[in-house]
């Protein structure tokens, strides 16, 4: 679908908002060749490694936030990506009983606030796919 969007349609867009059943290496370093910015969810237990290689691969919901970080997101690699391939890591409130841990490949990305916004446009397209 992608690529007829890219190829045929000639559909300009910059960000791509996908679902966590989307957030594939594959996929994301796709995304990252046609020079466009992905949004995604990782899981829970997606295994990866904020301290610039110090230390071992952890799962993402075991990660300590400094107040910045839950600010302005953290820079991480997610394990299996290539060794130089940072992405940036976001805490975000998606409801009162749930939060999503986003993943951008836009590194100038700096608000939660603005990742959160990204999120609702995100799942309001979601509830209209679940309707139709």
């Amino acid at each position: 679908m992608l690529q007829v969007l890219v190829y045929q349609k000639l559909l300009p867009f910059g960000t791509v908002l996908m679902d966590s059943w989307y957030a594939t290496k594959k996929l994301m370093q796709y995304i990252d060749k046609l020079g466009k910015y992905y949004y995604c969810p990782l899981k829970k237990n997606g295994l990866v490694d904020d301290s610039g290689g110090g230390e071992d691969y952890k799962k993402i919901e075991s990660l300590t936030w400094t107040k910045t970080e839950l600010d302005f997101g953290k820079i991480i690699k997610i394990k299996s990506f290539p060794k130089d391939k940072k992405v940036k890591l976001f805490w975000v409130t998606v409801s009162t009983e749930k939060t999503e841990y986003v993943v951008t490949n836009d590194l100038n990305q700096d608000s939660t606030d603005a990742v959160q916004l990204l999120c609702d446009i995100r799942w309001k397209i979601e509830e209209f796919h679940n309707r139709t």
